[in-house]
């Protein structure tokens, strides 16, 4: 393995009446553009199994699945 340095989006809001107005790819941007001039070479963020807009918001920018969470009740 080898060092790598990450950005880590945690969350990502936009108000409804901006939604599909480039505010979310706007923010996207900006993120990716900081984790780029602290040295990341990757941009790293969660979605919700539910979220399906989120998640088709997000492919569409370029991410990919790279691992999949599960859980049960106890």
């Amino acid at each position: 393995m080898r060092p790598r340095r990450f950005a880590v989006l945690e969350h990502l809001a936009v108000a409804p009446k901006a939604v599909r107005t480039g505010v979310g790819t706007a923010l996207l941007d900006a993120v990716s553009a900081a984790g780029r001039a602290a040295g990341c070479s990757r941009l790293l963020t969660e979605v919700w199994e539910f979220n399906h807009e989120a998640a088709a918001f997000y492919e569409a920018a370029g991410f990919v699945s790279m691992r999949h969470a599960l859980e049960r009740a106890l």
